[in-house]
């Protein structure tokens, strides 16, 4: 093999390592998001106070739902491939009565 050759191999391989750990760090970012987030709620925190800090999350994604009459919200991060969750469902003053992490 040329020299050339192998200098294309190694940057290319390189390449894909960066291209790894990048994808790597940011998966763990947006799992210890989520975690540490949704370890802010307990019950008795009021739903505007929930939302306010989950719009500061950079990797997250959070959606209300309402089912069979209780008010959730269901956080999820596309980063994790929805794998670490957390559901946070309220009473009908909005406050929370359960978080359940998944």
């Amino acid at each position: 093999m040329t020299t050339n050759k192998l200098l294309l191999r190694f940057i290319s391989g390189l390449f894909i390592l960066t291209s790894i750990v990048a994808c790597g760090i940011t998966v763990n970012e947006a799992r210890k998001e989520i975690i540490a987030l949704c370890g802010n709620f307990h019950a008795g925190v009021l739903k505007k106070d929930v939302i306010r800090q989950l719009n500061t999350g950079t990797f997250l994604e959070f959606e209300e739902l309402n089912i069979n009459n209780l008010t959730q919200i269901y956080v999820s991060s596309k980063f994790t491939l929805n794998l670490v969750t957390c559901d946070i469902e309220f009473d009908d003053n909005h406050v929370v009565i359960n978080v359940i992490r998944g």
